[in-house]
């Protein structure tokens, strides 16, 4: 662990409200209060109780960002993790345009976010600092990667030609969009990485067959790997293998062997030859977390999957927030209930070590359906701004339903027993 190590998970309680805490289950801190900032970019409008969703922490682990809404307007909020009460800072307010998934920049200072838009989907930009926000773009999916310097976002939006674009958008002075780089295959995210040099994306070729496209921005030369279906895929942390996935056959989904691509070697190897639903890079690029339909009859499971929406709306009501006790209802600690998955929707979660290739099945889990049906289908976009991994690579954090409720779980890698930390929805590991 770093030095300047912060190892806390915010997560979303039964009630809507943001709350950190330690990954063994202390220290809990809850940072909204059911209510909105008095003062912002726009004026406030009280119609209700308002609900936060899907929080984020800023890359140096200063604070944590988190979407708010009343049922009558939304908005986008900052906060430290702090054990004092402090004011949510806030930087957009619209009861139109609604934000709904948000990504920030990698030095800290802005966040990018989609929100409704009157012509499908808005891109826009808001400074930390300043609370000035612009519109870079409207589409409709919109996707997108920072460049590592912060001065530039790689998008990829539309799904058919002539709308579908794949280009560069440069921040600096003004939201200046580049022409299209390729006529975009079927794939969501583009994903560049973190030392900027590779960018990977999928275009398609002259005979309108799909292509993995890995391209060298300093020297201009290109890895293409051809696929069927969509195709999904992100960076490890150095930056030189790419892991991806995709079905067999030439059916609209990404779901498929994982494979990864080897930049120094220009190779391709395929790691895992079943149905992969979701990976994630662990921190230090040594291993993949993968997910799995667990082998559960008689009962027929779906995924629900929206057709190229990204859509991070995550509402439902509940009873109850807190770590261990909360409104006379006490969660038990993992020594006294261990997790046992109940008998519905059940996911494998995996680990593969990528420099030897030795799998392990690490537990069986029942997520909740704000995991399964909202995080799940757009991974690769999720992957990019919000972590489930622990800062050192050692567990996973992972809302699960039990009894009647949903808790939040850290999974160990090394195979031990999965517990609960808090009651709660939706949770995310700071990076440091």
């Amino acid at each position: 662990m770093p030095l300047n190590a912060i190892n806390r998970i915010a997560y979303i309680d039964l009630q809507n409200q943001l709350n950190t805490i330690s990954p063994h289950g202390q220290d809990r801190h809850l940072l909204t209060h059911g209510q909105f900032p008095a003062s912002g970019p726009s004026q406030d409008s009280p119609f209700g109780r308002p609900d936060f969703q899907f929080p984020t922490w800023s890359p140096d682990g200063q604070h944590i960002a988190t979407i708010g809404s009343d049922g009558n307007n939304g908005g986008l909020y900052v906060v430290p993790d702090n054990h004092q009460s402090v004011p949510l800072k806030r930087l957009y307010a619209s009861e139109s345009r609604l934000p709904f998934y948000m990504y920030w920049s990698p030095d800290s200072h802005m966040i990018s976010f989609v929100a409704t838009d009157l012509q499908g989907i808005g891109l826009h930009l808001v400074s930390l600092e300043s609370n000035d926000y612009r519109l870079l773009t409207t589409g409709q999916p919109i996707f997108w990667d920072w460049m590592p310097e912060s001065d530039q976002i790689l998008i990829h939006s539309g799904i058919n030609y002539p709308e579908a674009q794949l280009a560069l958008i440069d921040l600096k002075p003004e939201a200046n969009i580049g022409e299209n780089i390729a006529q975009p295959g079927l794939f969501q995210a583009p994903s560049i990485a973190p030392n900027g040099r590779y960018w990977a994306y999928a275009e398609m070729d002259d005979y309108d067959n799909g292509q993995l496209v890995v391209a060298d921005i300093a020297t201009q030369e290109q890895i293409e790997v051809p696929y069927e279906g969509v195709v999904a895929f992100n960076w490890n942390p150095a930056g030189d293998r790419l892991a991806f996935i995709a079905p067999p056959n030439p059916i609209r989904r990404y779901y498929g062997p994982l494979h990864l691509l080897d930049t120094a070697r220009k190779s391709v190897r395929k790691l895992v030859d079943e149905t992969i639903l979701a990976f994630f890079w662990s921190p230090t690029g040594q291993h993949l977390a993968y997910f799995t339909m667990a082998d559960t009859p008689p009962v027929q499971h779906t995924i629900h999957r929206p057709s190229y929406a990204l859509n991070g709306n995550g509402t439902g009501n509940g009873n109850g927030n807190g770590v261990h006790k909360n409104n006379d209802l006490s969660l038990s600690s993992a020594a006294d209930q261990p997790y046992e998955p109940d008998d519905t929707l059940l996911l494998d979660v995996w680990i593969i070590d990528v420099t030897n290739g030795e799998k392990a099945n690490i537990a069986t889990v029942r997520p909740s359906s704000l995991f399964v049906n909202q995080f799940l289908p757009f991974f690769d976009q999720f992957a990019l701004s919000h972590r489930i991994w622990s800062p050192d690579g050692t567990a996973l954090v992972m809302p699960m339903d039990k009894d009647d409720s949903t808790n939040i779980f850290i999974i160990p890698i090394d195979g031990s027993q999965p517990f609960a930390i808090a009651i709660g929805k939706i949770a995310f590991w700071s990076r440091q």
